[in-house]
């Protein structure tokens, strides 16, 4: 019986533990999936299928922080309305205002556009006689705005003037590159450099000497602090046993979460390019996987 008990607990204490996800920054945070899965095994060696010819791999995994160029926030509004015109109307009015009060900060219109998500049906239940019935009663309509800006404070200015027009989804922040090409230059120079140090290092210490064959792999990636934030619950709570009357109900209080930002582990990778300082950047990688033979 001691044994059942044990072994329930610890399938209590894994299926907690299951629940405990990455999640994203801002308020569309609810739900990501991680990509931080190094792309290499960690395996050298390997064969053709071909002809099983052995053949032997060099990898180089390095890591670039990259400051943004620029940023892009999106708010979203919803507005109500008897009827569908009326409800358009409303959060034109609410985008009009939030529109006037930024061009004050600098934001020009040509950085700003307006997206109409959705127009929907909003039905009630109205009470009557012995049946409560559900009626047409109105509509709704959605709309975002994007915003465009290069100074990172500026997201105070726009929160503080969304807010003054009753907009209070902030749905997200972009951080955007223009030149990411150059970028995978650096880490394509960088990673090189890295296989070359090892192929040399191999043939100085060991005496073992290779010669390229091809480039086996060559994996991009590009994390955004969006991505990078990880989310917890800090509490201590105590336990009830069964209520002494079915009856009897548990009422919990609401526990709030909290966000951080955790970017890639530096130690995962052969070189890090521009480390990263105290605010979020944006981190791209570069998987580099050479093949090789044994020189004659």
């Amino acid at each position: 019986m001691k044994t059942m008990r044990t072994l329930y607990l610890l399938l209590i204490i894994l299926a907690l533990a299951s629940t405990a996800f990455a999640q994203e920054a801002g308020n569309r945070q609810y739900g990501r999936t991680d990509r931080r899965a190094k792309p290499s095994n960690g395996v050298i060696f390997g064969s053709e299928n071909k002809d099983l010819v052995p053949a032997q791999y060099l990898e180089a995994y390095v890591l670039l922080n990259s400051a943004p160029d620029e940023f892009v926030a999106v708010f979203g509004a919803a507005q109500e309305g008897k009827t569908a015109a009326e409800s358009n109307l409303k959060v034109n009015a609410q985008l009009d205002q939030f529109l006037n009060a930024i061009t004050k900060h600098g934001i020009k219109r040509n950085d700003t556009f307006i997206d109409f998500i959705t127009q929907n049906r909003v039905y009630s239940f109205v009470p009557g006689n012995n049946i409560i019935q559900e009626k047409l009663t109105g509509f709704e309509t959605k709309k975002t705005i994007a915003v465009r800006y290069k100074d990172r404070a500026m997201l105070e200015k726009l929160l503080t003037e969304a807010a003054a027009a009753s907009i209070f989804d902030l749905i997200k922040v972009d951080y955007v590159i223009t030149d990411m090409a150059s970028i995978r230059n650096k880490l394509f120079e960088e990673a090189t450099r890295v296989v070359k140090q090892k192929e040399e290092h191999y043939q100085r210490t060991l005496g073992i000497k290779l010669r390229r064959d091809a480039i086996f792999q060559e994996k991009y990636d590009t994390l955004y602090p969006a991505e990078l934030y990880e989310t917890y619950k800090a509490f201590e709570s105590g336990t009830v046993d069964s209520p002494y009357d079915s009856r009897t109900q548990v009422v919990r209080e609401r526990k709030s979460s909290t966000s951080y930002l955790e970017p890639l582990d530096r130690s995962e990778f052969d070189s890090v390019l521009s480390q990263a300082g105290i605010e979020p950047t944006i981190q791209s990688t570069l998987f580099l996987r050479v093949r090789y033979s044994l020189a004659p």
